[in-house]
């Protein structure tokens, strides 16, 4: 969930600014360890805000290298549900990403979502793909329902304090609707470019200078939920799995 810089666009309208009171939010937290209970209110998030991607199965999860780790450290990753009581054996894809399962027992117990990867090697982003996009599109409703999901985990891991805090400076409890709010969304394969499709209008978004990272108007009402962005990928390579 990182920053981009500016790219200039097609028609001289303005990208969505990136100003210094844009408020920035990384990864949840380290990946090794994560409540279970807060990963659950992601899936909570999904169900309840589900129209922003009705033609979307399900939220998977997905674990991220993170700065000078391979992304063969892939194959050695383990991922369990674990408490006093659980003990339950989550799938990993072969490109880290897994779908958390729904466990009255794991939140009763209070498990942890625990990987067998030491501390900050990773960190994880929510994925929800609609079935009917295009290869080598997203769609925006999906990426705004992937920002609840992350949005929903954050709040429940936070203390109080720093929720209170994050909802004055983004003048609301919807930190997604919020302009002033900055998530990236990942890309494997890495792009080039990033094109929000309005009409005859083609606006170019943010991509880090790695090209793994775009950023997308997500609290521009401006913009439907199916409105498209159409991502040109690094080096001929074509579009991921839609799965991912």
């Amino acid at each position: 969930m990182c920053g981009g810089q500016a790219a200039a666009q097609n028609d001289g309208r303005a990208a969505p600014a990136d100003t210094s009171q844009s408020i920035h939010v990384s990864s949840i937290r380290d990946p090794e360890i994560t409540s279970y209970r807060a990963m659950a209110a992601g899936l909570d998030a999904f169900d309840d805000h589900h129209a922003m991607a009705p033609m979307a199965r399900e939220v998977r999860f997905r674990l991220i290298p993170g700065p000078g780790i391979a992304t063969d450290a892939l194959r050695d990753a383990t991922l369990r549900i674990v408490g006093n009581e659980t003990a339950i054996s989550v799938p990993l894809s072969a490109d880290g990403s897994f779908v958390l399962p729904r466990s009255a027992q794991a939140d009763s117990d209070d498990a942890d979502l625990v990987t067998n990867q030491k501390k900050d090697r990773f960190r994880w982003q929510a994925s929800v793909r609609s079935d009917d996009v295009p290869p080598g599109m997203r769609r925006l409703g999906d990426l705004r329902l992937q920002c609840q999901v992350s949005s929903a985990i954050a709040r429940k891991e936070m203390p109080f304090w720093l929720r209170a805090l994050v909802a004055a400076k983004l003048r609301g409890t919807d930190w997604c609707a919020a302009g002033k709010l900055k998530m990236g969304t990942y890309s494997d394969p890495a792009i080039a470019s990033a094109t929000l499709l309005d009409g005859v209008r083609r606006i170019a978004l943010p991509v880090n200078d790695t090209g793994t990272s775009f950023q997308a108007p997500l609290g521009d009402s401006r913009y439907t939920d199916d409105t498209l962005i159409e991502l040109v990928y690094l080096d001929g390579a074509g579009a991921p799995p839609a799965s991912l």
